[in-house]
Formats: C-alpha cells, sequence, structure tokens
C-alpha cells in the first residue's frame, strides 16, 4: 500500500508538471487536466487513509493486549525512561554490557553474574558495575509474539520500597465512628438547647474510639536456585526465557504462596489468611459464583473499605467466566473479554495456582495492606559453585526480599466456595 500511495503521489506530480503558467506567473488549467488532477489526488488520500486506519487498527490492538495498568518497574522508571518499557529481565541480562565482556572472555575470569531490579537494573561482575534503568511491560513483535507478562498478587499492590530490615507498624483492631452534627452553643449538660444564657457551652465533637496494636513487620527472602549446563549462556534466547520463566516466575510463585498462607514467624511474613482480623464469608448454595463474590464485596463494604482487587484459583476462575445466566449466556464474558482485562464487579482480578479451589481473596489492596520492596528479584549465576567446573555446568540464584504490612486486616475478606445447588 505504502508503493501505491508513491505511485498515486507521483501521478498527482506528473498532471502538476503539465499546468501552464503566464507572464504574471498564473496558472492555466484545462477543465480535462483539473478533472484528472483532482481524480489523481483523491485516490492518494484514499490510499493514505487506509495506511492511517490500518495503523490505528494495530495500536487499538497493542492497547488491548497490554496491562490493565502501569507496570510496576514502567512507573518506577518514569516517563523519561518510557523506551526501555518492554525489556525482560532475561534480555537486560544478556544485553548488558557486562554479560558481553564476560561472554568475550569465555566466561573464565568473570566467573559471577548478578543482576537485580531495585528502582534501576544493576549488573555487576567481580570486575565492576554498569546501571540501566529498571524493567517494564511485556512487549509484542508482529505474529510471532511474546507470552503475556503474568498477573501477580504484587500487582495489585501500590509501588512501595523500604530501607529498612524490619518495618514497626501500627494495626487498627477496633473503630467505633461516633461523628454527629452539633450545634454551636448548648445548656450547661451539654446537650440540652441553648437557653442563652450565660451558663450555656459550645458544642463539643463527639469522642470516636480507634483501637489500635503495634505489630513488628519482617523483611522475609525469597530465593531458589537452578544449575544448567554452560552452553545456555552462549545461547541467548534460550537464556532469556530461562531467567525469565524460570528464576524470575519461580520466585514470583512462591511470593504469591506466602502473601496468601505464610504462617509467620521470625524472619517469615505473615499471609493475609493468617493474619488476625481478615473478615470471613462463605457462599451461598442458591448463589452463583459470581454472586458470592459480589456479596463479598458487600461485606468489605459494610467495613467502610472498597475492594480493588480479588486473587482466586486458575479452575475457579473458569467456572466464573463459562457461568451462564438464565437465558443460556455468558453472564462475565463481556467485562472480562474488552480490553483483555480481567475484572469482575469491577475489581482487578489475580488468578493464581498458589489459591486453593475452596477459597478466593477479596480487599482493598494498598489502603488495608501494603507490601513494601527490600531488594526486588535479582538473579546472579556463578561457573565457580560446586563441582561446575568440572561438570560443565552454572548455577542460577533468584532471590527477592519484601515484607507485607496490613495495618487494616478488615478490609480483607476471605471467602469460601460452596457449590451453586448444593442441598
Amino acid at each position: 500500500m505504502q508503493t501505491d500511495l508513491e505511485a498515486k503521489n507521483a501521478e498527482v506530480e506528473r498532471i502538476a508538471s503539465t499546468f501552464k503558467t503566464d507572464e504574471k506567473g498564473r496558472f492555466s488549467i484545462a477543465t480535462d487536466q483539473f478533472k484528472d488532477y483532482r481524480k489523481a489526488v483523491d485516490a492518494a488520500k484514499e490510499v493514505k487513509s487506509a495506511i492511517e486506519t490500518i495503523n490505528e487498527a494495530t495500536q487499538l490492538r497493542e492497547f488491548g493486549l497490554a496491562p490493565a495498568q502501569v507496570s510496576e518497574a514502567g512507573s518506577d522508571a518514569g516517563s523519561t525512561y518510557a523506551a526501555l518499557e518492554g525489556k525482560s529481565l532475561g534480555d537486560m541480562f544478556v544485553e548488558s554490557e557486562a554479560f558481553a565482556a564476560a561472554r568475550e572472555a569465555g566466561f573464565g575470569d568473570r566467573p559471577h553474574i548478578t543482576v537485580g531490579i531495585e528502582g534501576k537494573s544493576i549488573y555487576n561482575f567481580a570486575a565492576g558495575t554498569a546501571t540501566v534503568q529498571s524493567l517494564g511491560s511485556a512487549q509484542h513483535l508482529g505474529i510471532a509474539e511474546q507470552a503475556r507478562r503474568k498477573w501477580h498478587i504484587r500487582d495489585l499492590f501500590p509501588k512501595s520500597t523500604t530501607k529498612a530490615a524490619v518495618l514497626y507498624g501500627i494495626r487498627e483492631t477496633g473503630w467505633v465512628n461516633n461523628a454527629a452534627q452539633v450545634a454551636q452553643r448548648y445548656a450547661a449538660d451539654g446537650t440540652s438547647a441553648a437557653t442563652g444564657g450565660p451558663t450555656d457551652v459550645f458544642g463539643r465533637a463527639p469522642v470516636s474510639q480507634l483501637n489500635l496494636t503495634t505489630v513488628l513487620y519482617p523483611v522475609a527472602e525469597i530465593k531458589h536456585q537452578l544449575s544448567a549446563h554452560q552452553n545456555i549462556l552462549s545461547d541467548e534466547g534460550r537464556l532469556k526465557t530461562f531467567i525469565n520463566t524460570r528464576m524470575v516466575e519461580g520466585v514470583k510463585y512462591a511470593e504469591d504462596y506466602d502473601l496468601l498462607h505464610s504462617a509467620g514467624g521470625g524472619e517469615k511474613i505473615t499471609g493475609l489468611f493468617n493474619t488476625p482480623g481478615v473478615q470471613l464469608y462463605t457462599g451461598l448454595a442458591t448463589d452463583k459464583h459470581s454472586v458470592q463474590i459480589r456479596r463479598a464485596i458487600t461485606k468489605a463494604l459494610l467495613a467502610e473499605y472498597d475492594p480493588t482487587g480479588l486473587v482466586v484459583s486458575p479452575e475457579m476462575f473458569e467456572n466464573i467466566e463459562v457461568e451462564e445466566d438464565d437465558n443460556g449466556a455468558f453472564r462475565v464474558a463481556v467485562s472480562v473479554a474488552v480490553g483483555a482485562e480481567k475484572r469482575i464487579w469491577r475489581v482487578n482480578v489475580v488468578e493464581t495456582t498458589a489459591m486453593t479451589n475452596t477459597n478466593f481473596l477479596l480487599g482493598a489492596f494498598g489502603l488495608g495492606a501494603s507490601l513494601h520492596d527490600r531488594e526486588s528479584v535479582s538473579v546472579k549465576v556463578s561457573t565457580e559453585h560446586g563441582t561446575n567446573f568440572t561438570d560443565g555446568a552454572c548455577t542460577f540464584l533468584a532471590s527477592e526480599r519484601l515484607a507485607l504490612e496490613v495495618p487494616r486486616p478488615e478490609s480483607f475478606v476471605i471467602g469460601t466456595w460452596t457449590a451453586p445447588g448444593t442441598p
């Protein structure tokens, strides 16, 4: 189409070159010439409009495939580094100058490679460091698309970091709101109508009650290691996939599970399922699964909290998506499909295998709980671990440090599914 547009522009220029001018510089155009010129211009405009329409459709498709909200690292990076959005941890690893130098040396004199994300991505070897901006969301390249970035529970939280090893906070355990209208003046007893005399007193604000308790939130470390043959260091495509899908996702899955179920104690975070004060809800057999979620939302709203996120297992979210109304139509398919957003009842949805098929979690992420990154995910690789040298192997280590603060546990509701129609 671009070639066709160029040909039609050439035709417009050819016709224009036949226009005559008099001694005063005025155009002299025959009627047939003008008709041909107008026809050529209209044809060029049609091709140009078609190209613009295709470009707009492509942009809309890319917008629909993008995450519903700004990626965590992209938000931290700011608009100055927007061009770096779309690069994964594996991409940045193999594109770093430090990795290139190590590869040039045959990975012999630089046995340790580290890639981390903490505001910025830092690559360091024994010989020095190089700094680049932090990572962003998944980028789609034409027909050969990369996999969409999987949503995790941390995506429901606003971005937050800490430099502390232990967080000291306050948790609300009860609230009585006595706010009320107050007149300017009352009688001497403070409650009766003012008399207008000298014994009248000013209206005093009622006293509300807020029960608080101090809580220590430890910074926990999540890590794992995997070994591979050293040849993976020379295979950039496989190395990127290995880092992104095995090392990073391994940490993220454990993070999902711990944010939900960790028992706490010592240096371990206390998951939301084990946090005192979280509300409980059991679905009714007379309600379908989507209705059970809506009633759990009401439970949170009655506690004066507006839920922002829902965590469910993949199997149960499938049951919700294929749920039919009384006319045989899918109840929530439209709201899920538009813009590729996972939302139900105006709430963002994260489906994870870290959630069991018997429960779901609903809550005000950010207001009721905060996730604080001490050290975001880093990946290290060494050829000097154990018998790696003689085995021709290398060992990868992925780790992160984070803390979970839950100051308002009433903002979360743990739901227990009840199969619709159960006697």
